[in-house]
């Protein structure tokens, strides 16, 4: 099938990102060993924080930083300053995560290693499952320069348990789990499309560790299982682990003054990597 005029103008060879083939950013997580990765609300954070936050994630090993947040404005005005003070600090690449608005796509900033692109295929709104990728893209020549484009990673994001929240905002129905009906339906379409990644959040229970093994047991080696939600302990880390994922995700477990100690303890042991090749 041809590709309407507008969307070759906008998206031809000349001024697309790369979306399938993998990029620094992603092999570096390909071949990073699995663990727990942080993330800050850029909103909630103070720029001061974040910095030493990211220094001392530096200085442990951690494969990169996630800013993220559900709700944002100003985005440019306040992350433009955010990303260029933790990249002048470390070493670590920033990765975006922040929901699309309609009209805009999602936000980004120059600076920015790469964000993801998240499809919710448990939306109701198909804007939030696959048009924000199309918006993002013809609105992306002109927003940032071209060499300052983040690489983007396709994403399935689904969400578990009771989420008012977010379902009010993008849409989102929690993923049944009394059968794997569903699951199956997503994985199906996670392994079909080539997504990079899958991402399992629950903003007020927990990602249920037999769906993690589930997906681990049923993706592509190459494709990467991250889960979030509610984790603030290294136990918590090393279950979600030990059951497959490769990334765990955690953000409020640091949102205190003491959160060095809490660091600390949240990585005191070291797990041993599954990567890279075939999963176990």
């Amino acid at each position: 099938m041809n590709a309407s005029p507008e969307l070759a103008q906008h998206i031809g060879h000349s001024t697309a990102p790369p979306l399938l083939s993998p990029g620094k950013f992603l092999t570096r997580l390909q071949g990073h060993p699995p663990g727990p990765v942080h993330i800050i609300d850029p909103f909630k954070v103070p720029q001061h924080e974040a910095v030493e936050k990211a220094v001392a994630l530096d200085e442990l090993g951690f494969p990169a930083i996630i800013l993220a947040s559900t709700d944002y404005e100003s985005f440019e005005t306040r992350m433009d300053p955010y990303v260029a003070a933790i990249k002048a600090a470390t070493s670590l690449p920033v990765l975006l995560h922040f929901p699309p608005r309609k009209g805009f796509g999602f936000p980004l900033v120059g600076g920015a290693d790469a964000m993801l692109l998240p499809a919710l295929l448990g939306s109701r709104d198909d804007y939030y499952v696959w048009k924000s990728y199309l918006e993002t893209l013809l609105n992306m020549p002109g927003r940032v320069d071209r060499e300052d484009w983040p690489e983007l990673l396709l994403t399935v994001a689904l969400t578990f348990g009771e989420d008012r929240r977010t379902g009010d905002l993008l849409g989102t129905v929690p993923v049944a789990t009394t059968t794997t009906e569903q699951l199956d339906r997503h994985i199906a379409v996670t392994r079909s499309f080539g997504f990079h990644m899958v991402y399992l959040y629950s903003r007020n229970a927990q990602v249920p560790i037999d769906v993690v093994r589930y997906f681990h047991e049923r993706l592509d080696p190459d494709q990467i299982l991250f889960v979030s939600g509610n984790v603030r302990s290294r136990e918590q880390v090393t279950t979600y682990l030990d059951a497959g994922a490769d990334y765990v995700g955690f953000a409020g477990a640091l949102e205190h003054p003491d959160w060095r100690s809490t660091l600390k303890e949240m990585t005191a042991t070291q797990v041993a990597p599954h990567r890279p090749g075939t999963r176990p």
